[in-house]
């Protein structure tokens, strides 16, 4: 079952209410904290394209990378229709292989969390390091432990008259993996097309995460609460991590 194959065609619309300029804002204000600079960026987990399109309307020479062949195509699409250039790339982030390297790459809303295994994580810390220039900057989010371990199992519905869409989470104690089951039915003429996938989050903490950075040859720099840069705290929902290569 391909993750993103039909929650794809209603991803914008879930998240909607998510401020991305907000997030490139904080990423560059990041940047000038160390120092740094950049003129190309790969977007990891570019998902359709809400990350990478605005660092393209802001100048930056930008590359969009998903496993997801579905939120590519979408991706695509929207940069088209508002006439940004950005070269978009089908990747699974354990195999990273681009044809240049970059100044700075990132990879946002939780797209690593999505990599259940430190074997994983390692591999793609990995390829960002031989994907960056020297002294590039490597800054991304995970969801913070605390909030997935005290989520509840509970089921959400979404009724409109073109879309229902209901999924069920959990967290799981014994493996640290937040699942999150969807089955899903849009409006395709006059008929529905249904969807069914599941999710999968692992928790990291940053005792697990820098190690791992160190031990694939990036240099950690700093992790923060979400947008601030304050340290993580008991309350954080989001961590932010920054590193060099």
């Amino acid at each position: 079952m391909n993750q993103y194959a039909g929650l794809a065609g209603v991803y914008d619309y879930l998240v909607q209410g998510v401020d991305f300029e907000g997030w490139i804002d904080y990423v560059e204000q990041l940047l000038k904290k160390f120092n740094a600079s950049a003129v190309s960026v790969a977007d990891l987990a570019c998902g359709t394209g809400n990350t990478s399109i605005p660092f393209a309307r802001r100048g930056y020479l930008t590359t969009g990378i998903d496993i997801a062949p579905e939120m590519i195509t979408l991706a695509r699409e929207k940069a088209h229709a508002q006439g940004i250039d950005i070269q978009f790339a089908e990747q699974d982030m354990r195999l990273l292989h681009l044809p240049r390297k970059f100044d700075l790459i990132t990879c946002f809303h939780d797209g690593l969390n999505y990599l259940l295994s430190q074997k994983d994580l390692r591999k793609a810390f990995q390829g960002v390091h031989r994907n960056l220039v020297p002294g590039g900057m490597f800054i991304f989010d995970l969801n913070a432990v605390k909030w997935l371990s005290g989520s509840k199992r509970e089921t959400t519905c979404i009724d409109e008259p073109e879309l229902t869409i209901v999924w069920e989470s959990f967290y799981d104690h014994s493996q640290s993996i937040w699942q999150i089951d969807v089955i899903g039915f849009m409006k395709q003429g006059s008929h529905y097309k249904k969807f069914k996938e599941s999710h999968q989050e692992k928790a990291y903490s940053p005792a697990e995460i820098i190690p791992l950075l160190e031990q694939s040859g990036l240099k950690f720099l700093d992790v923060y609460d979400a947008f601030t840069f304050n340290p993580p705290g008991d309350n954080s929902l989001r961590h932010f991590y920054i590193a060099s290569s």
